[in-house]
């Protein structure tokens, strides 16, 4: 009996469909855009801006499914519009990323990329040398 309770408790907690995602972070898209999840419904998403150079933060909160994670539209027109609809979702299982676009009444798929985990310093040191890189190449080039 107590192996069988063991058995099922392992499987709850080693599940990936039940585990919690806070206190993660992901990098995607060539280290231009990271995810870290602050707490059990919002999660900061850092990117690089290309018209001004610079790294950007966003607050938006996220649902859980058994095999994605749902990114909804940031929180500022959360309390504007009321919408509610994912604007991507990365799925669990390999961390590609999908961002969707809606267009004519309907969610449609934008581009992807993948994405890995890694640690909140290490997003930071990433998108800076992405960013660097960047800035290197502008001033090159005019």
């Amino acid at each position: 009996m107590i192996r069988i309770f063991s058995f099922i408790l392992f499987v709850i907690i080693s599940n990936k469909a039940i585990a919690t995602i806070k206190g993660k972070t992901l990098i995607c898209d060539k280290d231009r855009r990271g995810y870290n999840f602050i707490s059990k419904n919002k999660v900061e998403v850092l990117s690089i801006n290309f018209n001004e150079l610079n790294i950007i933060s966003i607050n938006h909160l996220y649902k859980l499914a058994e095999n994605a994670i749902f990114i909804q539209q940031p929180l500022v027109k959360f309390h504007k519009e009321k919408i509610t609809k994912p604007m991507g979702w990365i799925f669990r299982r390999n961390l590609d990323y999908v961002s969707l676009d809606y267009v004519n009444g309907d969610w449609i798929r934008k581009f992807s990329w993948k994405c890995e985990v890694v640690s909140s310093t290490e997003l930071d040191k990433r998108l800076k040398n992405t960013l660097g890189k960047l800035i290197n190449f502008s001033e090159i080039k005019f």
